[in-house]
């Protein structure tokens, strides 16, 4: 199963660093808020990445 990145918005603070990290990942959606592209793989060096800088540890790996 393919692993996908997931985002947490209750704890997401905002701050847009996964954005700058992974912009073919994480994008603004016209709501406003970070969401992840509707991809079929991702790349798991950025994403890791992003996960590693996110000072609200909003970000995961769903790999259901």
């Amino acid at each position: 199963m393919a692993k996908v990145p997931v985002l947490d918005l209750n704890r997401c603070s905002d701050c847009e660093g996964c954005l700058e990290i992974c912009p073919e990942v994480f994008k603004r959606n016209a709501a406003g808020y970070i969401e992840v592209a509707d991809l079929s793989s991702y790349p798991e060096d950025c994403v890791e990445e992003a996960i590693s800088c996110c000072p609200a540890d909003c970000i995961a790996w769903d790999e259901s």
